[in-house]
């Protein structure tokens, strides 16, 4: 057997080729320990599916009454309907044996305002990305309470998405509320600007300093404006105080915070500062004279859906510093919560140690930099005792199948060593080694296998081991297969993690992601969180592919690179001009083609312009490929053509109708899979395409946005290539309007020789399965 293995921090390559069995025990001189397998689920949990709801606030002693009027059933994650701006959810709940004698932790999320309470008494707050409360330590079974979740709406979409009872190892409780107790030394944040004036559409000489806005409406921030491609001008002026969260300001460099939807430029006094994609950090000069007038404009440029300035603030070095090193302190804090969640047995005494060292540390008399650094110092030592059992983060995914090899990945929440085991069948009578040097993100090809083959395998890290699972090499060329595509399932981990247990049960023979796999590249945890990790029930035995999307880009747009995403995948790029963000394979008798329109932009949003590498190998791609393949198939996150969206107008992008649809209509592609709006949206055939006016397509068109994140709600535009949805379109209404097609979804392909068959399947809210929502069928 041959294997190589990439190490791509620097997106740089380096092959290792090892020849014969290499025994990882011996060659590290390690003793021999048992090997623990960590499943997928490691610890007991206990789902609050079912619950009473009612529509309207009441009084906390009402909800904990016998009264049932108004009162009804629901399950989770179902669509709040009506305008009322307060919903009740309340449940008995009755601890099961499987739980008993554990510490029992509730995870509770709410798309909204969420207030949590056990019989009568407030215990916590949630929202869409918190909400935790260690409820029994331990628990014995067949313990009874009542809880409730007051919801305060937040938009169109305010849901209650997870309830989850977890049971974890006793002393976890105490290490839970410790670890709290650190979001007490997180330091100021600065002061926040939140008056403003502004005018959409304002001349850019906005920009100077003693420009006349005395005519333009005050607002402030935090408030949208629809207006697709259009602009808006802030404008304020700001006296420094003499201190900002107890700093000194005089003299002292100060940082500019700003969150804007979609781009856009800040300028001080009429000097530009600096360019924002979303959240950007600028540095300010230093004042020179005490509590100076600053002026600030900020250019807002909105794409699609609504424009907003979301906040800005001003903070002192100092405490954008101590900022720096907390946000350190707080990951360092989550990866030590996450061996423990993920590790099915940790050992009690290193939950002891970790509980009694932070509270020590945190009543002692050091100064808020001093307790810092003594809990992270703490914190690297136990997990150098931890790192013999280093969990996986990631449970394994396969990456590039070939005929005689596929790349297998995973992540553990420590540095270790990785193996991997792995033979025909059931056998696991092969050994590999993956690299020199102890990391957390693990990769190991294995190459030399046999065509169209059943293979066994796990991954190895230290002691910990995944459980046994089976791949299948590729079929040949004349074989019968499936491919599964999904997209924009980022947000809501565990929405995501329901579609997934649907998709497992397909047996698919590899499955592609149309991007928005993340909330934001730039924040490693959701990488985990709301794709790698809910992918385990399939992606260890089906290899998978993505066109990344516009959000995995979050935190990158000045370098249009996103480190995360190549540490992570391993695409193919076999094809000279390839890259890991545009590629081609083939699978059976068809042709897949991805492409990544975030590389560039221009005055109508996304493009990939003419003449750039990736517009001429794509077009050189498809050329090659039209007449070699019975089908070919493209995706790419943004679609040419949509038809829905919520909050604003947007209707598809014009740069790819006008630049990239005449080549996949001159080059007989079958079928174009996109993402981006949350939705099923699908166009059969309508040919001749006429590139001349834009009229007609031969190619089907499908957008599949409904892995898991919010979903849209409104129909704004209607074209002729677009057949679903088939209600009314509405381009001056923002409402939630009839559409049948705003739903959760996957979608499956089937091909048998010259005849595709394709289905849409539906999940409900609370993961049940939907049925069909959409099925046609392709001849050639």
């Amino acid at each position: 057997m041959i294997f190589s293995m990439r190490n791509k921090m620097n997106v740089k390559i380096i092959s290792l080729i090892l020849f014969g069995i290499l025994n990882i025990t011996n060659l590290h001189g390690e003793k021999k320990a048992e090997i623990l397998t960590q499943p997928f689920d490691p610890h007991p949990f206990f789902e609050l599916f079912e619950w009473q709801i009612y529509y309207g606030d009441l009084a906390v002693d009402d909800v904990f009454s016998d009264k049932t009027g108004g009162w009804k059933k629901e399950t989770l994650n179902l669509t709040w309907k009506g305008k009322a701006k307060v919903k009740w959810y309340r449940r008995e709940v009755t601890i099961p044996k499987k739980l008993k004698g554990k510490d029992v932790v509730l995870i509770l999320r709410v798309d909204g305002d969420g207030t949590v309470y056990k019989d009568g008494k407030q215990i916590f707050k949630s929202s869409q990305r918190s909400g935790r409360f260690v409820l029994l330590s331990p628990a014995q079974s067949g313990e009874k309470f009542t809880l409730a979740v007051r919801a305060g709406k937040h938009g169109y979409d305010t849901r209650l998405f997870q309830a989850d009872l977890v049971g974890m190892p006793v002393g976890y409780g105490a290490f839970v509320k410790a670890a709290e107790k650190i979001n007490e030394l997180q330091p100021g944040s600065g002061i926040e600007i939140k008056n403003f004036r502004y005018k959409i559409s304002a001349s850019d000489a906005a920009a100077q300093m003693n420009f006349p806005d005395t005519e333009w409406e005050e607002t402030t921030s935090r408030k949208s404006w629809p207006g697709e491609f259009k602009h808006a001008w802030y404008r304020t002026t700001f006296r420094l105080p003499d201190e900002i969260g107890g700093y000194p300001v005089l003299n002292k460099t100060l940082r500019f915070f700003t969150s804007i939807n979609d781009k856009g430029e800040v300028w001080l006094n009429g000097n530009k500062l600096g360019n924002v994609e979303d959240e950007t950090v600028l540095s300010l000069p230093k004042s020179k004279k005490e509590n100076e007038v600053l002026q600030f404009s900020i250019k807002v440029v909105n794409v699609h859906g609504t424009g907003d300035l979301r906040y800005v603030r001003l903070m002192t070095d100092e405490e954008y510093q101590l900022n720096k090193k907390y946000t350190e302190l707080a990951g360092q804090i989550d990866r030590l919560d996450r061996y423990f969640l993920r590790h099915p047995a940790p050992e009690k005494e290193w939950l002891k140690s970790a509980t009694t060292s932070i509270n020590t540390i945190l009543t002692s008399d050091e100064n808020l930099d001093g307790k810092l650094n003594k809990i992270s110092s703490f914190l690297k030592s136990i997990n150098e005792k931890m790192a013999t059992h280093p969990a996986l983060m990631v449970q394994p995914y396969l990456q590039n199948m070939k005929e005689d090899g596929v790349t297998i990945m995973w992540e553990t929440v420590l540095p270790g060593y990785g193996t991997v085991e792995f033979g025909e069948g059931n056998s696991l009578n092969s050994k590999i080694f993956g690299q020199y040097a102890p990391t957390t993100i693990h990769e190991i090809t294995l190459v030399g296998l046999q065509k169209d083959t059943d293979y066994s395998y796990r991954v190895i890290s230290g002691n910990m081991a995944s459980p046994v699972q089976k791949f299948h090499t590729k079929k040949p060329t004349d074989a019968p297969f499936k491919f599964l595509i999904w997209g924009d399932n980022r947000s809501y981990p565990k929405v995501t993690e329901n579609v997934v247990k649907l998709m497992a049960r397909e047996n698919a023979d590899l499955v592609t992601n149309v991007g928005d796999v993340v909330t934001s590249g730039h924040r490693l945890s959701e990488w985990v969180d709301e794709y790698l990790y809910p992918m385990r029930w399939f992606g260890g035995q089906v290899a998978s592919y993505i066109s990344i999307g516009n959000h995995e880009y979050g935190g990158y747009w000045d370098i249009r690179e996103v480190p995360p995403f190549d540490n992570r995948v391993h695409h193919p790029v076999s094809s000279t001009g390839s890259t890991e963000y545009w590629f081609s394979y083939d699978y059976g008798n068809a042709h897949f083609v991805f492409i990544d329109p975030n590389k560039s932009e221009g005055p109508l949003g996304d493009r990939i312009p003419p003449g750039s590498q990736q517009y001429e190998w794509f077009k050189n791609d498809l050329e090659k490929a039209k007449d070699k393949y019975e089908w070919i198939f493209v995706f790419f996150h943004h679609p040419p053509y949509s038809e829905a969206w919520s909050g604003g107008y947007y209707d598809g992008e014009e740069h790819l109708r006008k630049e990239i649809v005449p080549i996949i209509e001159a080059n007989n592609v079958a079928i174009v899979f996109s993402g981006h709006t949350h939705d099923y949206e699908r166009g059969l055939p309508h040919p001749p395409y006429d590139p001349a006016t834009g009229k007609g397509n031969n190619a089907a068109y499908i957008i599949t946005g409904g892995g898991g994140s919010s979903l849209d709600n409104h129909k704004y535009y209607e074209w002729e290539q677009i057949d679903l949805p088939d209600h009314k379109a509405r381009p001056d209404s923002h409402e939630t309007d009839e559409g049948e097609y705003y739903e959760y979804h996957y979608c499956v392909v089937e091909i048998d020789g010259k005849t595709l068959k394709f289905k849409a399947i539906k999940m409900n809210g609370d993961g049940t399965d939907g049925g069909i929502l959409d099925e046609f069928e392709l001849r050639h």
